[in-house]
This record gives structure tokens, sequence and C-alpha cells, in this order.
């Protein structure tokens, strides 16, 4: 099951209401479609980052959305798992990535 939350825009704004806590976390294109899941020791810290570096692979990411939770890990695993199951891939962005490794 995906993040059960609302989608928020990748501004500034939104981003400073994450909080410094575990969790995972997802991106998704203009029309909402994902693109992106991850994990992090700290969601506040990591969507910063990932806002202020720009990086060309995050260029296309217009919204995100979070679940603070101790379990990060095993939280994102299923979150891939499920993913891999209903589109036989990785999001996008993860695919990408892996790709380069």
């Amino acid at each position: 099951m995906p993040i059960d939350d609302y989608w928020r825009k990748l501004i500034p704004e939104q981003i400073k209401n994450a909080p410094d806590f575990p969790g995972v976390y997802e991106f998704a294109d203009i029309l909402q479609e994902h693109l992106f899941i991850g994990k992090t020791e700290s969601l506040a810290q990591t969507l910063q980052e990932i806002f202020e570096k720009k990086e060309p692979v995050f260029a296309t990411v217009s919204f995100f959305r979070f679940h603070a939770t101790q379990d990060f890990k095993q939280e994102y695993a299923g979150l891939i798992e499920e993913y891999k199951q209903q589109f036989n891939n990785l999001p996008p962005l993860n695919q990408k990535l892996s790709d380069k490794k």
C-alpha cells in the first residue's frame, strides 16, 4: 500500500513541515505518478538535501509524501515490493539510480 498521506509540493514551505525523524518517502511527477521510493533516518534532513542539491535525476519531481516510522527499513522494503508486484519493476528513479551502480 502506498504511503497513506497527501501529496505535498516539493517546495521549502512544505519541506520544513517534515519531521526530523526516521521514515519513508515517495516522490511523484507533476501528474502525481510515482517516481521514487526512499528511506531515511531523518526525513527533514534528507528532503532538504535533495531539494537543495537539485540533482538531475530528481529534476522531474514535483510532489512528495512521507510517513515517519522507526521501522523505516522494513516499511521501505514493503513499499518497494508492493510497487514491483503492481508494476513489474522498480519506480522509475529507483531503477535509474540502481542502473548507475
